[in-house]
């Protein structure tokens, strides 16, 4: 049973917000594109995984999709791809997608890509989720659930990637590609036979996830310290993603490829909720989508019947969080 969807997580939707709105030149801009390829590619391999999933038998299993969970210090957060639970056991996974030759080393603890004759260094994901477990089973204890045993594994998601390790690498056991996977859940099944969790208890663990669970909300415009003039501003096409769109009398046009919009400034409206917040006044409308005035502004607002607080002049306006879903709805 799926308790929390797989969904594009918050911190790649901001990511790919703010790219959508700077130059290429800017100085921040391959290092934040670097972190939306790295988190896209653990996405999509998340995404691969999901055939794999309709093997298992759904009532024996709960399924969580990137939880995002505080560590007992309360100075931490700790992020788990995929979370399994089930009577007898939990599985934390770490799913990769990296491409090209990808080789363990045990003796400085670290993974080596080789991809088209580069090579790049990664901290060790066995590593890091073997951290997460101890992390994970610390977070249960404050909350009194039963001590059960908690499995863990790093599955490469991309069928053509080549995986080695040095011989004093001693996690291989915990390294699979996605094909392996039914295999290894057999044997987990195998070793924890001894049921820890009765159904009430699962709720319960359940229950506790889904609360604690705390998507990646920072102010991304201030942690890269960008400039309000290093933004570019006005409609995005939302065919192309080209910026500015042109006003017409009753819909916008692209100027790249040409795509007529009715409701085009909706996308907008989401990159606005995403850089900034979901409160919006006329005039910060205007100057993000350089709009000409303050009654196409109102307009806008009018059009969406958007929740307010404050008088006429100083009006603050609420983003709904379903403002993608009623896209269609305008378009």
């Amino acid at each position: 049973m799926r308790k929390k969807e797989l969904e594009i997580p918050l911190r790649i939707r901001k990511l790919e917000a703010l790219l959508k709105r700077l130059l290429e030149t800017q100085p921040k801009y391959q290092q934040i594109r670097d972190e939306y390829g790295r988190r896209m590619s653990g996405y999509r391999g998340e995404q691969s995984l999901q055939y794999y999933l309709t093997f298992l038998k759904e009532k024996n299993y709960l399924i969580f999709h990137n939880l995002r969970l505080p560590d007992t210090s309360g100075e931490h957060f700790f992020e788990i791809d995929l979370l399994l639970v089930s009577p007898t056991f939990l599985l934390i996974i770490d799913a990769k997608n990296y491409r090209g030759e990808l080789y363990f080393d045990g003796k400085f603890d670290q993974l080596i890509q080789t991809y088209q004759d580069k090579r790049k260094s990664y901290h060790c994901p066995v590593a890091q989720i073997n951290r997460h477990q101890l992390q994970l089973k610390k977070l249960l204890e404050t909350f009194k659930i039963p001590p059960i045993p908690i499995e863990t594994l790093v599955i490469f998601t991309n069928p053509n990637a080549i995986i080695d390790a040095s011989t004093d690498f001693k996690h291989a056991h915990k390294v699979i590609k996605s094909p392996s996977f039914l295999t290894k859940m057999e044997l987990f099944e195998k070793r924890n036979r001894d049921k820890v969790l009765d159904r009430k208890q699962m709720l319960k663990l359940s229950k506790i996830l889904l609360k604690q669970h705390t998507p990646n909300d920072h102010d991304i415009i201030a942690q890269f310290n960008i400039k309000a003039d290093e933004l570019i501003y006005g409609v995005s096409c939302p065919n192309c993603d080209k910026i500015p769109m042109v006003r017409t009398e009753r819909s916008w046009t692209c100027t790249n490829c040409n795509h007529v919009s009715k409701a085009a400034y909706l996308n907008s409206l989401v990159d606005y909720s995403l850089l900034f917040g979901n409160t919006i006044t006329n005039q910060q409308l205007r100057h993000f989508l350089k709009l000409p005035s303050r009654t196409a502004a109102k307009t806008i607002f009018n059009t969406l019947n958007l929740e307010h607080k404050g008088d006429l002049k100083s009006r603050i306006y609420i983003l709904p969080e379903d403002i993608e879903r009623i896209l269609i709805k305008y378009e």
